[in-house]
């Protein structure tokens, strides 16, 4: 049975949940964490979200009533998806969710009772609620779509929630254009070799590869090869390509 929730994640091996107890805040420890949290983690230990938008009373950096929910966090031995230690903010404060300056918490500021769920913006001093607990917080989440910025780039987060949300030829297309100057090239070329598997989408990632052989191909990672694999009937211009004096 698939996760309502989360996006399963290509390259991304599974990892079990921690379950032993450890610090959270100054006060809080992960025994302190919702059921209906530990619950989800048992189907997946974490991951990007299939409805990303969080509705809300008061406009954020997001949008006029909404914020962007991303990445939940697992418990894992990944210091990079598990749920952090935290000591920045207030002590009753255990965040599942992070991007930039905006981070979705547990708020357990009142004692003896379900923590419900704030959305904080340390930039702009936004600390607002939007649900009065997890499986409330849950059932709010609707479908968003990741917008390309006019100036500047995505976010790494952003950018890999952008792939994994992808459905459309048009829309894949531009991601890549949007990201095809990035200086992590290996990163990129996982997402090609991604999409280059999937049928209805394989000229696409053809496309992106075909950018980065013409005019950034003394940068080629070393997982280059393994998508140049994928597209044997091109091989003789990949090669005369990489061949060829600028």
């Amino acid at each position: 049975m698939m996760n309502p929730y989360f996006i399963p994640t290509p390259f991304e091996k599974e990892t079990p949940v921690i379950l032993e107890k450890r610090a959270l805040t100054p006060t809080l420890t992960t025994a302190d964490l919702p059921a209906r949290y530990l619950q989800l983690l048992a189907d997946q230990n974490g991951g990007y979200v299939k409805n990303m938008v969080v509705p809300t009373l008061e406009p954020t950096s997001d949008g006029l009533d909404c914020a962007h929910l991303h990445y939940i966090y697992g418990l894992s031995s990944d210091s990079e998806k598990s749920i952090p230690y935290q000591d920045f903010l207030p002590d009753y404060f255990i965040i599942f969710s992070a991007h930039e300056a905006c981070y979705f918490a547990f708020d357990y500021s009142i004692s003896g009772t379900e923590p419900a769920i704030r959305y904080l913006d340390t930039e702009t001093d936004n600390w607002q609620e939007v649900a009065s607990d997890f499986d409330s917080f849950l059932q709010l989440l609707r479908y968003g779509k990741i917008y390309l910025p006019l100036e500047g780039y995505l976010s790494r987060t952003e950018a890999e929630h952008a792939f994994l949300l992808v459905t459309d030829h048009a829309d894949l297309e531009e991601l890549f254009e949007h990201l095809e100057g990035t200086a992590d090239k290996e990163w990129y070329f996982a997402w090609i070799n991604h999409f280059a598997q999937m049928a209805e989408m394989r000229e696409v990632a053809f496309r992106a590869l075909e950018t980065q052989i013409l005019y950034f191909r003394l940068v080629l990672p070393d997982n280059a090869q393994a998508v140049f694999d994928l597209f044997p009937e091109k091989q003789e211009w990949i090669e005369t390509e990489l061949a060829a004096d600028f």
